[in-house]
């Protein structure tokens, strides 16, 4: 019986370590794949870089309307953080070469998706950090941001309460702790997705000119 149970021991070792050793290789083969499908942001020679922060940008109307219009303009590059891995190496040759930044997201509760606050928390502070000098100083800095309430809804006694700069003084903030130079915002507001063609339409059109605005002041 004694012989029994320690050759039933022995089994049952050699069961679970084969079963751990099959977790270990599934792990590493996921975490190859993984590292095989992340992919590199293309390198290019234009100066205004896009950071656009949309979690479904394929069901966007407004954000996508603006994302493709800005990728018409000769000297910007469109990058939509969701497709790319959120650490300083991937964006570190596409931010270092850029002479403007501009964030574009839709105004989820006042604020930018949550995938942003990560990307600056994670990549924005750990280049404005870089020694002996950072790789944001003196760079341009704007936010693009679509609403899903009309314009005078963001004002001063209306429905909330305060202006769209004012709900985005902690970007401004973040430029100048970042010793960048900000740029006035740029809100199109509108009753999107079922509506608001005309806003839209005239929004894509002054980001356009924004835009081409920036290259001209980083040539």
């Amino acid at each position: 019986m004694k012989k029994f149970l320690i050759a039933l021991a022995a089994v049952a070792t050699i069961a679970l370590t084969a079963c751990q050793g099959g977790n270990n290789t599934s792990t590493t083969n996921n975490n190859n794949q993984q590292q095989d499908t992340m992919k590199a942001i293309p390198q290019t020679d234009a100066t205004v870089l896009v950071l656009v922060a949309h979690p479904d940008i394929k069901k966007s109307v407004a954000n996508a309307a603006l994302a493709n219009a800005a990728s018409e303009v000769k000297g910007v590059q469109v990058i939509n953080i969701y497709d790319y891995p959120v650490t300083p190496e991937t964006y570190k040759e596409a931010v270092t070469r850029a002479k403007a930044i501009v964030y574009q997201f839709p105004f989820y509760w006042m604020s930018a998706p949550h995938l942003l606050k990560q990307w600056t928390d994670e990549v924005f502070m750990a280049f404005s950090q870089v020694k002996p000098e950072s790789l944001l100083k003196g760079k341009r800095f704007m936010v693009c941001c679509t609403t899903g309430s009309p314009a005078d809804a963001y004002q001063h006694g209306a429905r909330n309460k305060y202006t769209i700069e004012e709900y985005l003084r902690p970007y401004e903030g973040q430029a100048n702790h970042a010793e960048m130079i900000w740029e006035k915002p740029l809100a199109v507001c509108g009753q999107f997705p079922d509506g608001g063609q005309a806003e839209r339409e005239a929004g894509c059109k002054q980001y356009q000119e924004r835009l081409k605005a920036l290259v001209d002041q980083t040539k």
